[in-house]
């Protein structure tokens, strides 16, 4: 079932491109580089651990309406594949991990839609955003949250069937 985990987290940073992919990339623990593609526009990519991140604006074609309010999207892919995962059982911890991880250490304010319920007709997302306690501290105990759930929501896609649907072809027979 599970073709390729595909986590997408969104950054509300101040920092032109560069500059957000070098505390980005810092925070996860690699080296970005640099890029330019028909599908990200420019870009900044790294990988390790069997994922590759790309971290790319959140505008134009690549503009996510519902995180429109976001400047970056960070995208972070599996480069390893197993039909035996569930991809509701894998994203939900990562996407939480992943933002809670980057809104800590660079303290803005990230967001994740993480999958709930996938059925035939739709796909159910629970949104959430997330913020850097103001008041946490280096000395305080491990029960003190780093970092706030400030928003919460649930997104609703519907699969369209008419994508698959092939118009219909007339046949002709010659009489």
């Amino acid at each position: 079932m599970l073709a390729e985990l595909d986590i997408a987290i969104f950054l509300q940073s101040d920092g032109d491109l560069a500059a957000t992919a070098q505390r980005v990339f810092k925070a996860l623990g690699s080296e970005p580089q640099s890029g330019h593609s028909e599908e990200w526009g420019d870009h900044y990519a790294a990988a390790g651990l069997g994922f590759r991140a790309v971290l790319f604006r959140n505008e134009g074609e690549m503009l996510d309406p519902e995180f429109e309010r976001y400047r970056y999207s960070l995208e972070i892919m599996s480069l390893f594949s197993d039909s035996e995962l569930d991809p509701v059982d894998l994203e939900m911890p990562l996407s939480d991990y992943y933002a809670r991880l980057l809104a800590f250490t660079l303290d803005v304010e990230t967001a994740t839609a993480v999958p709930v319920e996938i059925d035939e007709e739709r796909e159910v997302f629970e949104v959430r955003a997330f913020k850097r306690n103001p008041n946490y501290r280096l000395d305080q105990g491990p029960t003190v949250p780093k970092v706030f759930v400030v928003e919460t929501r649930e997104l609703v896609e519907a699969f369209d069937d008419t994508l698959d649907e092939e118009p219909a072809s007339e046949e002709y027979e010659d009489e």
